[in-house]
């Protein structure tokens, strides 16, 4: 090539031009790009580019990867094109850098703020959080790093702390196709977002809160969400789940469901950093009814109907960590199925429901202590209930509608041990299982 290049013979030097891109592969790439630089082959210089990014991470594990320089690292790094996960690219990148960290670690720096973060792994951002110095040298690497972990879990919008604010209750109302916001102390009522079209079609069954969003899950499966606080916002279809009349609860930044009207084991848990539904360990025991409730870190499946058409009293207990379910040592006072739960920190209720045979509906309320692990029966409610919704605002519990009663809303006062009517809503046709708190 050399020769031919001195001479000027440009067809032989076209020749060995189509020879050497015929050999193109991961051992003879270094020394054909070095020719197609020394001697301005364009077309040969083309082919070493789409070479390179198409087989990115056989000639990264080369040691003269750790030779190419800045200039082409950083066309790598940058295209779009380049066939390799983020993470593989960005750890190259690091090894790439610490070959001469003096001369190039100002060139990662650069380039690293130019990954599609949220496309890594948590868990290898984690790990570049914890273990790369270098990206201590630069505060703006480590803020976009940190953000794209927050980013994972549901886009979480910044937002300072409010003093001022309070939760509320909201109810769904497929009547005004609206939902409703409730003051409880100033007994005030606030029109809020519509209901999306797809979600009345598709028939609410149950709603759930996480961040600042309401998540909702219709009969058919459909599975959507709304950034409640933002008055503009519109609801978004997710991925549906794969569970039939499901009722769900939100932990550590997941969504947790289970099929409310079959007799079934199978939970299921909602990741909205990749928007997928999983399953998880089958329960022991196959129920349907059930009241689904998060609490002390864990999913408690409590009380339902077998298989005989019988409440029982037992109580499952999911651990998120270990993946396993148990059952709760100590189990409910009274058997009941269609019953509601809700928690605060100092423990669960579990109020209402049917009692063992169906034939009655129940006012009787259980509260377990997340510290003696044991049941213990409350005052009962005003109103007997089943298949209701219930939540918790500052630290009191609000029940509302269920059993075809009117939709009142009861409030049960820790610090009095007593449970009054606060409200009878008027023109409102309230989905009984989707009843949630939010923040405002």
């Amino acid at each position: 090539m050399g020769v031919t290049h001195m001479m000027q013979l440009q067809r032989l030097c076209d020749s060995i031009t189509i020879f050497l891109e015929d050999d193109l592969d991961p051992r003879s790439f270094f020394q054909t790009k070095k020719i197609a630089n020394r001697y301005n082959c364009k077309q040969l210089e083309e082919k070493c580019n789409q070479f390179a990014l198409q087989r990115f991470k056989e000639i990264a594990q080369s040691d003269e990867f750790m030779k190419l320089d800045e200039k082409f690292i950083s066309f790598l790094m940058e295209s779009k094109e380049t066939k390799a996960k983020e993470e593989v690219k960005c750890r190259m990148l690091l090894a790439w850098t610490k070959h001469d960290i003096d001369e190039r670690k100002e060139c990662f720096l650069s380039l690293v703020m130019k990954f599609q973060l949220t496309k890594m792994t948590l868990s290898y951002r984690r790990f570049l959080v914890e273990n790369e110095t270098l990206l201590y040298k630069s505060f703006e690497a480590l803020r976009l790093l940190t953000l794209s972990i927050l980013d994972s879990h549901g886009d979480i919008s910044s937002k300072d702390v409010n003093l001022t604010e309070k939760k509320q209750l909201v109810v769904f109302d497929p009547t005004s196709e609206r939902m409703h916001s409730h003051d409880v102390d100033d007994k005030t009522w606030t029109p809020m977002q519509t209901i999306d079209q797809a979600i009345i079609q598709n028939t609410l069954y149950s709603a759930v809160v996480m961040e600042s969003y309401i998540y909702v899950i219709c009969t058919n499966k459909s599975f959507y969400s709304l950034e409640y606080a933002e008055s503009n916002a519109k609801w978004e279809q997710m991925a549906n789940a794969n569970l039939q009349n499901a009722c769900a609860v939100a932990l550590d930044g997941f969504v947790y469901g289970i099929e409310y009207e079959k007799y079934s084991n199978i939970m299921e848990r909602y990741d909205s950093s990749n928007n997928r539904w999983t399953r998880l360990t089958n329960k022991s025991l196959d129920m349907d009814h059930e009241s689904l409730v998060a609490a002390d870190g864990k999913v408690f499946c409590i009380a339902g109907s077998n298989q005989l058409y019988r409440a029982t009293n037992q109580v499952e207990i999911y651990d998120p960590v270990t993946s396993t379910w148990s059952m709760d040592d100590r189990s409910l006072n009274e058997a009941r199925y269609s019953a509601s739960a809700t928690a605060t920190e100092e423990g669960i209720y579990v109020m209402g429901g049917y009692n063992v045979d169906g034939r009655s509906t129940l006012t009787t309320v259980e509260f377990r202590s997340s510290v003696t692990k044991t049941w213990m029966m409350l005052k009962p409610m005003n109103n007997a209930r089943e298949e209701f919704g219930s939540c918790v605002i500052d630290k009191k519990v609000y029940v509302i509608g269920g059993n075809g009663i009117p939709a009142n809303i009861e409030e049960y006062d820790p610090a009095t041990k007593e449970w009054k009517i606060i409200e009878t809503i008027q023109g409102k046709n309230i989905v009984p299982m989707a009843t949630v708190a939010i923040s405002i």
